[in-house]
Formats: structure tokens, sequence, C-alpha cells
């Protein structure tokens, strides 16, 4: 018999774990890569024009970066013809978007998730690679429409000239607008100084549990007490988060053209969206959390009858399904369910190769076609791969 307070602890220690766990470290890591795309202001992305058979290389390097800044400035190029489809292949290949922050964040509390990270990521990359270069060389290349985006590839020779404007100078602003807008750009000081505060409990954390292996974080709710501070904090930090993610009005997706616009060309913007970008994988975690927990709780399922279910060639084939689904949100439950030994290897390899993050909404609205080959090209090896690995026994 399920009781309520047996549902509210499950809530409670869901938001809490998910913000001490996940988010404090998946915000210093987005905040140190969005920096770097600021500091350098996207100058890496602009050289790829001038090394055309390097493009696929280029292309997979961009995705493999963690979030879908990256990729999503590759879009904008293959519609004006500065890049090749097979560049779009290899870059959304190799993307994990949102859901590589959630593995790296569980290698950085975990060191056995090193390993399938560093795996994962060399995997997507190779196979970006090589699945690129094969849609160049057979000539498997949508037609890109003329117009406003320029001619297709090859049509005309696009020679980077100091009169080339810049894909990155191209890219459209957030519009300073709406509740939404207000809520994200004041309240990002608030969230960023209780993500700190947790950041420092979180190490904390791992200390003592590095000191004490059998430390563990006990539920209360009294303030006065450290355990009952450190339940507040993350439920504090939760709850903040899903508001910011509520007011940015992006469901599955958090990265768009315009705030990637934003964050190139200011450090107070790179601040507002990545405290934005955390949030939104904060509230996704969550979900996963709270999905895994509450089957475990009405199923009476136990952590080795998951395992079990999670290892198998059907779990591939979703797991590469749920790859086809634009927008990060249903890849970091995927990733999640890595992480908490519910998917074997083979299956997160799957859907990191399938995905493509956000980076499929500008190609959307630039070309349906290619986006619809898009997911067809990252589906098929990610498939293969998945099954290949398991079949070699290849886990982690």
């Amino acid at each position: 018999m399920v009781t309520v307070s047996e549902i509210v602890e499950i809530i409670v220690v869901s938001m809490r774990d998910a913000f001490l766990a996940v988010t404090v470290f998946v915000a210093a890591m987005v905040l140190l890569f969005s920096w770097l795309q600021y500091a350098t202001s996207g100058r890496f992305v602009e050289s790829i024009q001038k090394r055309k058979k390097l493009q696929p290389v280029i292309g997979a390097l961009m995705g493999l970066t963690p979030g879908c800044g990256g990729a999503i400035v590759m879009m904008p190029m293959y519609a004006r013809g500065y890049v090749t489809y097979g560049t779009v292949v290899a870059t959304l290949i190799a993307t994990l978007g949102d859901a590589a922050f959630v593995l790296i964040g569980a290698a950085v509390i975990d060191s056995r998730f090193i390993a399938p990270m560093l795996a994962v990521h060399a995997i997507s990359f190779c196979v970006g690679v090589t699945w690129g270069y094969l849609v160049d060389v057979t000539g498997t290349t949508p037609r890109t429409p003329l117009g406003r985006y320029g001619p297709a590839f090859g049509e005309e020779e696009i020679h980077a000239t100091d009169e080339v404007i810049s894909p990155l100078d191209e890219l459209p602003r957030e519009v300073p607008e709406g509740l939404g807008y207000q809520i994200l750009h004041q309240g990002y000081v608030v969230w960023w100084a209780v993500t700190t505060i947790g950041l420092v409990f979180a190490i904390l954390l791992l200390v003592w549990t590095g000191q004490d292996a059998e430390f563990n974080l006990e539920l209360e709710y009294n303030p006065l007490t450290l355990h009952g501070f450190i339940t507040w904090v993350g439920l504090l930090g939760t709850t903040l988060s899903i508001i910011l993610y509520i007011a940015q009005k992006n469901w599955i997706a958090d990265d768009t053209e315009a705030t990637i616009g934003d964050k190139l060309h200011s450090m107070r913007e790179t601040m507002v969206h990545a405290a934005s970008e955390t949030a939104f994988v904060t509230f996704w975690v969550m979900i996963a959390y709270l999905a895994f927990e509450f089957m475990m709780l009405f199923s009476g399922l136990t952590d080795e009858d998951l395992a079990k279910y999670g290892d198998g060639f059907v779990v591939v084939i979703v797991a590469a399904t749920i790859g086809l689904i634009p927008g990060c949100g249903p890849q970091i439950i995927a990733i999640t369910a890595y992480t908490k030994d519910v998917i074997s290897f083979p299956a997160l390899a799957a859907n990191a190769i399938s995905q493509d993050g956000d980076a499929l909404f500008p190609l959307l609205v630039r070309h349906k076609t290619a986006s619809l080959w898009a997911t067809v090209h990252t589906t098929i090896p990610a498939l293969i791969t998945g099954v290949a690995l398991m079949i070699m026994g290849v886990t982690f």
C-alpha cells in the first residue's frame, strides 16, 4: 500500500538530488563552455568555410562540444551553401546536446562514468565523421533552396573574403519583451546565487561521502540542522529552475539561434542563458528521477530488474527511436536512465548517435527535406552501432 508520505518523500528527494547531484555541476560546465563561445566570438566556426575537405571533421568537433550551440550555428551555414550536407550529418551525429552535461556531471561525481563518457563521445565523433564523408562521397545531398539563404553547395564556390558576412552575424536576437523575458533576465541573478551555495554543499557532500562510504543525506525539513538546510537549498534551487524553465517557454528544447546570437554578443546574456539552459536540464532530470522512482514504487521492480530489462536489442532500438524526437528534453531522460543503470551502454551509444539535440529545429525551418533525411542519416548508423556494440559485448 503506497502512502502519501512515500509519495512526498520521492518528490522532495528527487527535487533535492536533481539540484545538488546534477544542476550545480552542470551549471559550472554550461557557464564554462558558454564563456568560451563568447570569448572566441565563434572564430572557429567562421574558419570552416575555408576548409572544405575537413568540413565533416570540423562539423563533428562542433557537434561534440557539450550543449547545442556548436551544432545550431552549422545549420544556417549549410543553408547558405558554406558547408556540405555531410558536414551537417556529421555534426548532428556527434552532438549529444544538453544530455552531454548530464553524462559529464555523472563522471564528475562518480569515476565509473568517466570511461563510458569518453567512449560515447569518441564513438559519436568517429561515426559522425565516417557517415558524413560517406554522404558527401555518394552525393546523397538534398538540394539547398535558392534565394535568401544563398545557392546550393557546389553551384557557386563561396570563398571567404572580407565582404562575406559571417553566418554568426546573421543569427537573430531575442526580442526583449514579455513576462517570461523579464523573469529570466532578472531572476537569473537569484538563481546563480542559490546555485553557487548549492555547488559548495555538493562538493562538501562528495568529500564527506569519500571520507565515509556509508554517509547518507538524511531527509529533514528543519533548516536549523545541516541536513535540513541542505534539503531546503536543493528544493529552492529546483523550484527556481522550474520557474526559469517555464519562463523560457521552450518545452523540449532550450537553445535557439536567437539565444546563441545573444550569448555570442554579450557576457550578461551568456550568464542569463547559461542559467536558462541549466534550468532546462534540471527540469528534465527531475522528470526522469520522478519517473524512475514512481515506476519502482508502483510496480514493485528492483534495481536489478530494471538493469535486466535495459540490456537487450529492444532497448537499443527504443533508445535510437527516442533520438528521432527533436529537442534535448527526451534525450536527457535517456541519458539519465543510463546513469541510473536502467539501460545498457549500447543503448546509450545508439541514443547519442541518433539524437540531434536542438539543432534540428533551425534546419527544419530552412530545409524540411534536409531535416527529414538528416533524421534518417543519424538513426541508421545509431542502430548499426548499437547492435554491433551489443553483439561484441561492449559495456561499461
